[in-house]
This record gives C-alpha cells, structure tokens and sequence, in this order.
C-alpha cells in the first residue's frame, strides 16, 4: 500500500510540473511579451504639465578655458552642493525632483556677466541657484 500511495504522489507531481511549464508557455507565446520600444531624446524630457518640469541646470562658464576633466569635476561638486541645499531649503521640491528621473543639463555660459545675470533672473523665478567657485577663483553655477 505504501508504495501506491508513493507512486500517486510521484504521477501528481509529475503532472502538476507538466501542466505549470505548459501553461507558462502558451501563456507567454500567446500572450506575448511586451518589447520596450525605445523612446525619442526629445520624448524624455517632456512633462505633461510645466509644473512637473524638475531639472538641475548646470551652467559652465566657457571664457575659463577649463578641461573636460575639471569642468566634470565641478560639475560635480556643483550637483552634489544643489542636492544639500535643495535637501535643506526645498525638499518637496528635491523629491519631486527626484521621482522624474533627476534629470541633469549642462550649458555653456561666455562670460562671468551672464552668469551672474543667470543667477539673478532664478533667484527672481524663486528658483534655487547659487554660484560654485573652486580655490583659484573659476566660477560655475548650478540652478535646479
């Protein structure tokens, strides 16, 4: 008796697996997978509603003649400087910030007036900014 029961137990299993991979495939071949498509550049960073439009600007100034390593070098600073004062003075803001993506601009300034001209026209929007300066005086700005 033992060994039927034994052998119930080996042909329930046996057709319990059969019936899970079989149905897992014609449920996937049927089915069928949805394939990510990719989106356009340009389809990334468009918000629905201009309220949700949450970006870190990073503005370099290009009359300093920097090298690609140091600019990234600043750049980075200047993100992780905007991260801690956005975290401190606005973090509603730095979540919302957050939950699209933290997307990152860089752009090209020409001179010092603009960008203190920039830093003007975001503190008058109410926008966070502040200007970052390495120890020989070179000046970069970040805006969220």
């Amino acid at each position: 008796m033992g060994l039927i029961i034994s052998n119930s137990w080996l042909a329930a299993f046996s057709a319990g697996t059969v019936f899970g991979i079989t149905s897992t495939y014609l449920f996937i071949k049927y089915k069928g997978v949805a394939v990510p498509t990719a989106v356009p550049m340009e389809e990334r960073y468009e918000f629905p509603d201009p309220r949700d439009e949450y970006r870190l600007i990073l503005a370099v100034r290009n009359d300093l003649k920097m090298q690609k390593g140091k600019v990234a070098a600043q750049c980075g600073h200047a993100s992780v400087a905007a991260y801690a004062k956005a975290l401190q003075n606005k973090p509603k803001t730095l979540k919302r910030w957050l939950r699209y993506g933290g997307t990152k601009i860089t752009v090209r300034i020409e001179s010092e007036e603009e960008l203190l001209e920039l830093d003007k026209i975001a503190k008058g929007m109410d926008v966070l900014s502040s200007i970052c300066e390495d120890r020989i005086r070179r000046r970069i700005i970040r805006v969220r």
